[in-house]
Protein backbone atom coordinates (compact mmCIF):
# COMPACT_ATOMS: atom_id res chain seq x y z
CA UNK A 1 0.00 0.00 0.00
CA UNK A 2 0.88 3.17 -0.58
CA UNK A 3 2.35 5.89 1.72
CA UNK A 4 0.06 8.87 2.17
CA UNK A 5 2.17 11.86 2.07
CA UNK A 6 0.52 15.01 1.35
CA UNK A 7 -0.50 17.12 4.14
CA UNK A 8 -3.91 19.39 4.22
CA UNK A 9 -3.56 21.24 7.84
CA UNK A 10 -6.46 23.28 7.81
CA UNK A 11 -8.91 22.03 5.28
CA UNK A 12 -11.89 21.29 6.60
CA UNK A 13 -13.80 18.23 4.87
CA UNK A 14 -17.21 16.72 5.35
CA UNK A 15 -17.51 12.90 4.31
CA UNK A 16 -21.30 11.87 3.70
CA UNK A 17 -21.85 8.47 3.98
CA UNK A 18 -24.46 6.11 5.66
CA UNK A 19 -21.52 3.22 5.91
CA UNK A 20 -20.04 3.46 9.79
CA UNK A 21 -16.79 1.83 8.49
CA UNK A 22 -16.54 3.52 5.01
CA UNK A 23 -17.08 6.69 7.18
CA UNK A 24 -14.12 5.88 9.63
CA UNK A 25 -11.78 4.66 7.11
CA UNK A 26 -11.84 7.84 5.11
CA UNK A 27 -11.77 10.16 8.14
CA UNK A 28 -9.02 8.13 9.39
CA UNK A 29 -7.33 8.96 6.07
CA UNK A 30 -8.05 12.24 5.80
CA UNK A 31 -6.72 13.05 9.00
CA UNK A 32 -3.59 11.71 8.44
CA UNK A 33 -3.39 14.39 6.05
CA UNK A 34 -3.88 16.40 9.27
CA UNK A 35 -7.64 17.55 7.62
CA UNK A 36 -10.15 18.25 9.92
CA UNK A 37 -13.28 16.11 9.15
CA UNK A 38 -17.08 16.28 9.78
CA UNK A 39 -19.24 13.01 8.69
CA UNK A 40 -22.99 13.13 7.99
CA UNK A 41 -24.98 9.87 7.67
CA UNK A 42 -27.20 10.84 5.70
CA UNK A 43 -28.41 13.37 2.97
CA UNK A 44 -30.24 15.55 5.49
CA UNK A 45 -27.67 15.54 7.31
CA UNK A 46 -25.53 16.55 5.04
CA UNK A 47 -27.07 19.50 3.71
CA UNK A 48 -27.82 20.89 7.30
CA UNK A 49 -24.18 20.81 8.02
CA UNK A 50 -23.46 22.14 4.58
CA UNK A 51 -25.28 25.10 5.59
CA UNK A 52 -24.07 25.36 8.78
CA UNK A 53 -20.58 25.13 8.30
CA UNK A 54 -17.68 26.20 5.65
CA UNK A 55 -16.01 23.47 3.76
CA UNK A 56 -13.20 23.32 1.32
CA UNK A 57 -14.58 20.04 0.02
CA UNK A 58 -17.43 17.43 -0.05
CA UNK A 59 -17.35 13.61 -0.42
CA UNK A 60 -20.52 12.42 -0.98
CA UNK A 61 -21.55 9.19 -1.07
CA UNK A 62 -24.74 8.40 -3.69
CA UNK A 63 -26.53 5.82 -1.85
CA UNK A 64 -28.01 7.19 1.35
CA UNK A 65 -31.20 7.52 3.17
CA UNK A 66 -33.31 10.35 3.81
CA UNK A 67 -31.99 11.37 0.33
CA UNK A 68 -29.80 10.11 -2.60
CA UNK A 69 -26.36 11.91 -3.32
CA UNK A 70 -27.36 12.91 -6.50
CA UNK A 71 -30.20 15.37 -5.00
CA UNK A 72 -27.77 16.34 -1.98
CA UNK A 73 -25.09 18.02 -4.76
CA UNK A 74 -28.18 19.73 -6.61
CA UNK A 75 -29.09 21.21 -3.63
CA UNK A 76 -25.69 22.32 -2.34
CA UNK A 77 -25.65 23.88 -5.87
CA UNK A 78 -28.94 25.47 -5.33
CA UNK A 79 -28.18 26.99 -2.23
CA UNK A 80 -24.18 27.58 -2.72
CA UNK A 81 -24.97 30.65 -5.15
CA UNK A 82 -22.20 30.46 -7.44
CA UNK A 83 -19.53 29.53 -4.77
CA UNK A 84 -18.18 26.25 -6.47
CA UNK A 85 -17.45 23.88 -3.51
CA UNK A 86 -15.92 20.75 -4.79
CA UNK A 87 -17.99 17.76 -4.54
CA UNK A 88 -16.37 14.54 -5.25
CA UNK A 89 -19.12 11.33 -4.96
CA UNK A 90 -17.69 8.41 -3.67
CA UNK A 91 -19.78 5.15 -4.32
CA UNK A 92 -19.69 1.51 -4.86
CA UNK A 93 -21.62 2.09 -8.67
CA UNK A 94 -18.62 1.86 -11.38
CA UNK A 95 -20.94 1.36 -14.13
CA UNK A 96 -20.74 3.01 -17.59
CA UNK A 97 -22.59 5.82 -17.22
CA UNK A 98 -22.57 6.40 -13.40
CA UNK A 99 -19.00 9.03 -14.04
CA UNK A 100 -21.67 11.40 -16.19
CA UNK A 101 -24.66 10.78 -14.21
CA UNK A 102 -22.76 12.36 -11.20
CA UNK A 103 -21.09 14.90 -13.37
CA UNK A 104 -24.73 15.84 -14.50
CA UNK A 105 -26.05 16.37 -10.98
CA UNK A 106 -23.54 19.00 -10.15
CA UNK A 107 -20.52 16.99 -8.87
CA UNK A 108 -17.05 17.93 -9.83
CA UNK A 109 -15.37 14.06 -10.03
CA UNK A 110 -16.38 10.64 -9.15
CA UNK A 111 -14.63 8.36 -7.21
CA UNK A 112 -15.28 4.53 -6.73
CA UNK A 113 -15.56 2.45 -3.87
CA UNK A 114 -13.24 0.75 -2.12
CA UNK A 115 -11.40 4.12 -1.24
CA UNK A 116 -7.75 4.31 -0.64
CA UNK A 117 -5.79 7.09 0.55
CA UNK A 118 -3.19 7.86 -2.73
CA UNK A 119 -6.83 8.22 -4.27
CA UNK A 120 -8.02 10.49 -1.79
CA UNK A 121 -4.84 12.41 -2.19
CA UNK A 122 -5.29 12.52 -5.94
CA UNK A 123 -8.36 14.40 -5.43
CA UNK A 124 -7.44 16.71 -2.98
CA UNK A 125 -4.79 17.86 -5.10
CA UNK A 126 -7.22 18.08 -8.04
CA UNK A 127 -9.66 20.02 -6.48
CA UNK A 128 -7.62 22.14 -3.98
CA UNK A 129 -4.16 22.97 -5.16
CA UNK A 130 -3.91 25.41 -3.36
CA UNK A 131 -3.76 23.92 0.19
CA UNK A 132 -1.15 21.43 0.08
CA UNK A 133 1.51 21.69 2.24
CA UNK A 134 5.29 20.16 2.63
Amino acid sequence: MKQITAKYGGTYILVADDYIVNQELVKEMLEMMECEVDVADDGKETLDMFNENEYDIIFLDIQMPEMDGYEVARRIRQVAKGKQIPIVAITANALVGDREKCLDAGMNDYMPKPIKGERLEEMLRKHLPNKEQH
